[in-house]
């Protein structure tokens, strides 16, 4: 029997408004597949841009700094050859070419004068928020870096931009233009309060950190330490710092650190700018030599035999400087009870027996102090104003309070022998800025 008419079209009308709303529901489907798949493809387009992106500003960065930091190997080429040569030993896909953009020049890296080779760069403290001045701001230039360019006086050596052309083969529409903006500053080791720890490229690895005794740091001293990155190598490293891809490779967060830290100080105890301050000090008249003593006295020393006492206020000219390569010699370091001009000490010793320095009485004319080679002693419990920098080979007893900037370097620590407290002091940094030894600090961001 047949169903009536009307019950037929009513099925025939359930089944067409099921089939559209089936059709409906695919094409829905279909659009949202398709967008999601739009979507991911878009994020992984967005995600590789950025990755090369960064990429391109990093290579920036180690080309500034393999121009102009202070490391021992610091390279004579230009900011374009160090480009290049880093260009070309990466690998990017066969159909992508990254190059300098022809109709671009690439400036050259500005120079970073310290003393003693020539006068620092003018002070030009920035904000962290806004610029004032003509100074920058430090917002968004990285964390470490902005830190480290408030802790004292520091000199902004202005902005590179360096261009680069992306193309490919395979769409045109991925073709782009990287602009790097590359931001220098300069910046006075003793803006630091304390920098410990650096690994020195020869010498024996660290067998346990360094023990820090109680009361060591102060309210608001500052401290910088950069180790070997991998942990099976050097028990002291910081786990963050570890970059298991390859051997001794920092991840590029901690750049600045490491030209700080590790570098630097590298650069500090290096010949050549341990000679610079004893070529500034003989043109001044101010070098005792304790194997071929001068004709004429110099000024603040006082000679009896084998000892040596520096009086810090009587001293004149920007730097002393103490020779013991015998290690025969004894220096005594007489502080100063009331302030004066900065000045540079350096007690120098190549042979192996150590020179005994020792400090007595309160100092409050700031200096900066490089001990080499010596065993120092400080006698009394002083409160001493400047910047005590110690080399790989130099031993610390006693107890001191320090006003400034303390650091060691190498794989010896002495804080188990040398009761020291550190207190930060802005008018100490100030006072040693145009007498200290600078870093040249990046940061790098790209654009498209």
């Amino acid at each position: 029997m047949k169903a009536p008419r009307k019950t037929r079209g009513m099925a025939s009308f359930a089944i067409f408004l099921f089939a559209l709303v089936s059709v409906l529901v695919l094409v829905a489907n279909f659009k949202l597949n398709f967008a999601v798949s739009s979507t991911s493809d878009a994020y992984d387009s967005f995600s590789s841009q950025l990755v090369e992106k960064n990429g391109i500003a990093q290579l920036v960065k180690e080309s500034v700094l393999a121009v102009g930091e202070t490391a021992i190997s610091t390279s004579s080429g230009t900011l374009q050859s160090e480009i290049q040569a880093r260009l070309s030993s990466i690998q990017f896909p066969s159909d992508v070419t990254i190059s300098l953009d022809p109709g671009t020049p690439v400036p050259p890296v500005p120079a970073n004068p310290f003393f003693p080779s020539a006068a620092p760069a003018a002070a030009s403290q920035p904000a962290y928020f806004t610029p004032a001045g003509g100074v920058r701001a430090l917002a968004g230039m990285g964390n470490l870096l902005s830190s480290l360019c408030l802790l004292g006086p520091v000199a902004d050596l202005g902005r590179l931009t360096v261009v680069f052309d992306r193309s490919t083969s395979v769409s045109a529409s991925d073709n782009r233009t990287y602009t790097v903006n590359a931001d220098l500053f300069s910046v006075p080791l003793t803006n630091v309060d304390v920098v410990a720890y650096g690994l020195p490229v020869t010498g024996s690895v660290p067998g346990a950190a360094p023990a820090v005794p109680q009361g060591f740091f102060a309210p608001d001293v500052s401290c910088l330490t950069v180790t070997s990155n991998n942990p099976s190598s050097d028990p002291t490293a910081f786990g963050d710092l570890f970059a298991s891809s390859g051997t001794e490779q920092l991840p590029y967060q901690y750049r600045n650190a490491v030209s700080f830290c590790w570098n630097a100080y590298e650069y500090l105890w290096s010949p050549a700018y341990q000679n610079a301050l004893l070529g500034t000090a003989l043109l001044g008249g101010a070098v005792y030599n304790f194997s071929s003593p001068p004709d004429q006295d110099v000024p603040g020393v006082t000679v009896s035999g084998t000892s040596a006492t520096v009086d810090c206020s009587a001293v004149v000219g920007s730097v002393v400087a103490i020779v013991d390569p015998d290690g025969t010699g004894s220096v005594t370091v007489v502080g100063s009870p009331s302030p004066g001009a900065p000045f540079v000490l350096v007690v120098r010793n190549t042979a192996g027996q150590r020179t005994p320095v020792t400090f007595t009485g309160d100092n409050a004319r700031p200096a900066i102090f490089y001990l080499e080679n010596a065993g120092v002693t400080f006698a009394g419990n002083p409160q001493i104003q400047g910047a005590l920098f110690l080399d790989p080979n130099t031993t610390a007893s006693g107890s001191v309070t320090w006003f400034g900037h303390f650091s060691f370097y190498g794989p010896t620590s002495p804080l188990g022998t040398l009761g020291i407290t550190v207190a930060d002091s802005p008018a100490v940094k100030a006072s040693l800025a145009p007498l200290a030894p600078r870093v040249l600090l990046v940061s790098t961001s790209a654009t498209r």
